[in-house]
């Protein structure tokens, strides 16, 4: 078929199937007096909100929305195992091969462009559009001409040139960092693209958010297929502009364990016949906090979150309390004050409360714990809330250093060097965080957790909190062939689990990777949370440093947890004062509402009065029962956490407001058109104290909000 007649053809088939795509043929220039050359045709491709224009002869595209703002000159790329680095638009031919509407996503259609050269591997580069939303899905495929084809680094997204990115009337362009997992205390960091030197890489972790706070217009790039990479994402600034953009699988830090990764080993090298990289989800929103839950909402719509009926869970744990001191008798009686003293102020969300006890466990004894079970299971608060108890584990990691000692559950099989993940010149991986990594492929590992998580059951334990989990994402050499990567082996490892549990306990994720979710009904916000106020690691601005930019993971991907209420003095980093106290419980409640104490209640006096003062507003109680996530009101604080959260109410909206600032009192001056657009327009608006339902004080342009040191204030917003 001639080049007028095949592109005449595409646009035949594409009009007869509906769609949106058109071929964009440049006026015929002579050749010669006989004879007439048309340039290739460009591809088109669009919805009512954005266009894609494929340049053929450049084997980019540009990204176009109909609110002005652009990702121009998009390639993707490769690394080879052989050492070659290719690209699109290195590729002499580029077609659009396959259109297709996709029966599963009302006016959703997937296209194909094919790019092909000479000795290179076969590009796919395939692309999801639905009609009527302002994002896109992109991912790339190599196809072997021969044999098979093997990367590492497959680049699904580049960039390059300062306009290349483009967000309409910004005046100072942020980028967001999103941690690779919670561990270590890392955090969220809004970074303002300006302060980025010449020579500085930007990277994020899966996905990232690049916006204008003032105007909060954003684009927002991240995977959302999680089943084989780690998706890293690296960004160049000039003059305050972005000016290189690269979303690539096979992201690894091979320099020490205090990376994103831990990886002290390359990502391994994905080989076949067909190798995808991950699919990246690409959208232009008026509001960063509405393209962040988009993306959320995608990930949910490949990979579901799993369901708990009862809702987020209130209840106890042993960690910050009792750590390794914790016994039976601790246990209990901390649970016993929670039923004699707590659930009768309103603790326990639909009449349950969960009793845990994190790591130590070991320090009953089958008998202590066989009986500790029994009576958490019979006991009743006066209003009829039941009991469960709640147990802790860590299914990829070995805290001792007796390699020969045998695996639980083989039949002395496997000793635990059999089971350990390998780097390629077979020694055992460093330990991180002071464990040792178990490869879930080995068999020898499966039947650990089998045994495990049938003896949990059979004792009767409803919920499971399982912590160290990034271990079982660490790239090596594992012992199943078919595993490539460690993303691959973690999807294997948590897969069992599910499979094991059934959805008969509530899975708590600790310490564990962002992406991919679907394996736990919650995820903690952010590492181990205390009691203090602020002071950088495990205080309350660190935890919300999480929600700042870590909320639209809630219902989408997890059930957000906060992590544990530490009250009292001699507990680790207990709140100090009921105000430190209040200040830590409301986070948690602007959190989603799971609530987990771990005050020393079985035994410490302060620990108890903090407790019940703290606990004692059934108003704020009642607002943790709905289960609402906050969102920010602003995103600009880099790498702390911002003041003041936002939350529709069944009259207007929630406004929590904190001070981080321990020893001085602070005004805030919110303008309420920050709050919500609404309210510039209402002509009548009541500000209503939470906690005690008195009337406030009116605002005009600005809400003003007095708070002492280390308070915080928890408001509803009504109006007309």
């Amino acid at each position: 078929m001639r080049n007028g007649e095949g592109v005449q053809r595409i646009v035949e088939l594409t009009a007869a199937m509906g769609f949106a795509v058109t071929a964009c043929i440049a006026p015929a220039t002579a050749a010669s007096q006989s004879e007439v050359r048309l340039p290739q045709a460009d591809i088109a491709i669009h919805n009512d909100l954005l266009s894609i224009r494929y340049d053929r002869r450049a084997g980019s595209m540009d990204v176009i929305w109909r609110n002005g703002q652009k990702l121009l000159g998009l390639t993707s790329a490769a690394q080879l195992e052989d050492g070659r680095a290719i690209s699109t638009s290195m590729y002499t031919a580029h077609e659009l091969e396959k259109l297709q509407t996709l029966s599963n996503s009302p006016g959703g259609h997937e296209y194909t462009i094919r790019s092909t050269a000479a000795g290179l591997p076969t590009i796919l580069q395939h692309i999801w559009i639905r009609d009527g939303r302002p994002e896109i899905a992109i991912d790339a495929e190599l196809v072997a001409q021969t044999g098979t084809v093997g990367t590492r680094h497959f680049d699904a997204v580049v960039v390059h040139g300062q306009d290349s990115v483009l967000i309409e009337g910004s005046k100072q362009v942020r980028v967001l960092h999103v941690p690779f997992d919670n561990d270590m205390w890392f955090r969220f960091n809004s970074v303002d693209v300006a302060s980025l030197g010449p020579r500085e890489t930007f990277t994020s972790e899966e996905v990232t958010a690049i916006y204008d706070n003032e105007s909060r217009h954003a684009l927002i790039l991240g995977s959302v297929t999680h089943n084989v990479w780690k998706t890293a994402i690296e960004a160049h600034a000039t003059d305050g502009r972005i000016s290189d953009l690269d979303i690539y699988g096979g992201i690894s830090s091979p320099t020490g364990v205090r990376t994103d990764t831990h990886d002290t080993v390359p990502h391994g090298i994905v080989r076949g016949v067909h190798v995808v990289s991950p699919r990246i989800f690409i959208g232009s929103f008026s509001d960063w906090r509405d393209g962040l839950e988009a993306y959320g909402a995608a990930n949910a719509a490949i990979h579901p979150p799993l369901k708990w009926v009862a809702g987020a869970p209130t209840g106890w744990n042993s960690w910050a309390a009792y750590g390794d001191k914790i016994d039976d008798k601790r246990y209990l009686g901390s649970a016993a004050f929670l039923r004699d003293k707590l659930v009768p102020l309103g603790f326990g969300n639909h009449k349950v409360v969960y009793i845990n006890l994190d790591a130590f466990w070991s320090k009953l004894d089958a008998v202590q714990l066989s009986d500790a079970v029994a009576t958490i299971k019979a006991m009743h608060g006066p209003d009829g809330t039941r009991f469960e108890p709640g147990i802790y584990w860590t299914p990829f990691a070995y805290w001792s250093d007796d390699l020969d000692a045998y695996v639980e559950g083989t039949n002395m099989k496997y000793r635990y060097r059999d089971i350990l993940l390998k780097a390629p010149d077979g020694s055992v991986l460093p330990k991180v965080d002071g464990g040792l990594a178990i490869d879930p492929s080995h068999p020898g590992a499966k039947a650990r957790a089998s045994y495990f998580l049938q003896q949990f059951q059979k004792l009767g334990f409803q919920y499971l909190k399982i912590d160290f989990l990034s271990h079982g994402a660490l790239e090596g050499v594992h012992y199943d062939p078919a595993i490539q990567t460690g993303i691959e082996a973690y999807n294997m490892g948590m897969q069992q689990v599910i499979d094991e549990t059934g959805n008969r306990m509530f899975l708590s994720l600790s310490i564990a990777p962002l992406f991919p979710s679907g394996y736990g009904h919650a995820r903690r916000l952010s590492c181990d949370t205390k009691g203090h106020m602020s002071g950088g690691d495990q205080s309350t601005e660190y935890m919300l440093n999480s929600l700042t930019y870590g909320w639209w993971t809630s219902k989408s991907l997890y059930i957000t947890d906060p992590d544990h209420v530490v009250l009292g003095e001699k507990a680790d980093l207990g709140a100090r004062s009921v105000v430190e106290g209040k200040s830590r419980l409301l986070s948690a409640i602007i959190s989603g509402g799971m609530m987990l104490d771990s005050s020393p209640l079985a035994d410490d006096a302060q620990a108890r009065q903090l407790a019940e003062a703290v606990y004692s507003n059934r108003s704020w109680l009642s607002v943790a029962a709905e289960g609402k996530t906050f969102r920010p009101v602003e995103g600009d604080t880099g790498d702390k956490a911002t003041a003041v959260f936002v939350c529709p109410s069944d009259h207007g909206a929630y406004l929590a407001v904190f001070n981080y600032d321990e020893k001085e009192q602070r005004t805030f001056a919110i303008p309420v058109g920050r709050i919500d657009s609404k309210l510039e327009a209402s002509s009548s608006i009541r500000v209503i104290d939470v906690a005690s339902g008195d009337e406030l004080t009116a605002p005009r342009a600005d809400l003003n909000v007095k708070l002492a040191p280390s308070a915080s204030t928890l408001l509803e917003l009504r109006w007309k």
